[in-house]
């Protein structure tokens, strides 16, 4: 008869894990203008908004850490948050073995603690992941109504500078509802 000893075997981790989710979207802006004057006119909005140009971009980074970037080229939008996070765990078993297969034993035990690990690991940054794309989604409803702002304005100025094309502009009259008059004299 063997005799039996008990085996402890105590791992911890420490990772540093980072999520990232996005979502890139059209802007709907009518091609009234050349695409550049376009979007000459959608960065003049944007910039009053608190964007940066960059060339062909404009971009923000709200205080909640999400980045905004508009392709003033493609009147693409591009919408991106990420964190990072130190996730640490441990365990500590103990298993009751004969002592003939001791080593054997605590390989498997370890083997078993490390897998073990890794799945709270993974089962914690999935709910990280998660709680990035619950931000993402509840900004993009108060975003997307800033950006159709942007371009409502940037089609106005649009209009206007058409109209002014086709003749003497004689009046400019907006509703609440966001329609735009413009009395054109040939």
């Amino acid at each position: 008869m063997s005799r039996a000893i008990q085996i402890r075997v105590s791992e911890s981790v420490v990772r540093t894990v980072h999520v990232e989710d996005g979502v890139q979207s059209p802007l709907e802006m009518l091609p009234i203008l050349a695409p550049d004057r376009m979007g000459e006119l959608l960065a003049t909005e944007l910039e009053a908004q608190g964007f940066i140009r960059d060339g062909k971009t404009a971009k923000r980074t709200d205080p909640d850490g999400i980045e905004i970037t508009v392709d003033l080229e493609s009147a693409t939008v591009s919408v991106k948050i990420g964190a990072t996070a130190d996730l640490q765990e441990s365990i500590d078993r103990r298993q009751n073995v004969g002592v003939e297969i001791k080593d054997a034993a605590e390989t498997r035990l370890r083997d078993d603690v490390m897998r073990d690990l890794d799945d709270r690991l993974a089962v914690r940054t999935e709910e990280l992941r998660r709680e990035i794309t619950q931000r993402l989604e509840q900004k993009l409803g108060d975003l997307r109504k800033e950006l159709d702002g942007a371009v409502g304005r940037a089609t106005v100025s649009a209009l206007t500078e058409r109209a002014s094309q086709l003749g003497q502009i004689e009046s400019v009259v907006g509703d609440e509802a966001g329609n735009v008059t413009i009395k054109v004299k040939l």
